[in-house]
């Protein structure tokens, strides 16, 4: 267990004293810093430390946390932890190298973690097994396995929660409506995501980089607000009907793009279905 953290903390400028990007970056970086020099007195056989998020991006603001991740060789991790560095919330969680890698073959992590890396500050790398792994995570292509392993899921669970989405309405239940109207929305992102091959750099650029990518599905821009919940109506009808068409027109979309590489024999049979069949 972490022994307990003193620190000569500066506080980080509160938002009433219009704190520069500049002022809130040395303060959210000299705090990075203590915290990586407090972990690294604590558990001295790491192999590295990084810190992840805005602060690696140097954007922080005035309100932002630490995260910080701490790489092992062994197989006994750490147990995560966090404190209060003054103001300034630091998370401190931990990894095996293994773990680490293992994302490279991981479909619900591969996107996320290869847009982390181009954006991950390395505090503490002696032997440079972070800079050969966030080297290799920049240079990366999602294997055929992953595009198909996340197309797959993504195209079961919007039929499946299409279903969930027309039961809500016919039963004028606004909450089963709303909830499937999202998740679809957050599948379809994962979707879009694995079709455009993009690199989420974090939930700040995620917004922008689905309704800027090249494949999507035609009405994405007025749908995905509607059925994420972005866009607020108190008209449960006009979220369903978004949320249906985002159904179909991403379906569609999958099917085009993918459906002639799809090599999996029960996914290509599920791809074969007609939409009209699932509702769509």
């Amino acid at each position: 267990m972490a022994t307990a953290l003193v620190t000569r903390s500066v506080k980080p400028p509160r938002l009433m004293q219009g704190p520069s990007q500049s002022q809130l970056r040395r303060c959210y970086d000299e705090a990075a810093n203590r915290a990586s020099s407090f972990v690294r007195r604590e558990y001295p056989h790491l192999a590295g430390i990084l810190v992840h998020g805005s602060v690696a991006r140097g954007e922080p603001g005035p309100f932002s946390d630490i995260d910080m991740l701490g790489v092992t060789n062994r197989k006994k991790k750490p147990a995560d932890f966090s404190y209060f560095d003054g103001d300034i919330y630091v998370g401190v969680g931990f990894l095996s190298v293994a773990e680490l890698e293992k994302e490279f073959t991981d479909p619900r992590a591969f996107f996320w973690a290869r847009g982390s890396a181009e954006t991950t500050k390395i505090l503490y790398d002696p032997k440079g097994v972070l800079r050969r792994i966030m080297l290799r995570w920049k240079k990366t292509k999602p294997s055929h396995q992953i595009l198909e392993k996340s197309l797959w899921d993504d195209y079961h669970n919007i039929i499946e929660y299409s279903g969930k989405l027309r039961n809500g309405w016919l039963k004028r239940n606004d909450f089963l409506t709303r909830y499937s109207a999202r998740v679809i929305a957050e599948h379809v992102e994962r979707a879009i995501i694995a079709l455009n091959d993009l690199s989420i750099i974090s939930e700040n650029y995620l917004w922008k980089q689905i309704l800027n990518a090249s494949k999507r599905p035609k009405h994405l821009s007025t749908d995905y607000p509607l059925a994420l919940g972005i866009k607020g109506t108190c008209d449960t009808q006009i979220v369903y009907r978004s949320a249906m068409r985002l159904c179909g027109e991403t379906l569609r979309l999958v099917r085009a793009e993918f459906g002639e590489e799809a090599k999996h024999v029960r996914f290509r049979d599920l791809l074969a279905v007609p939409l009209e069949k699932h509702g769509l």
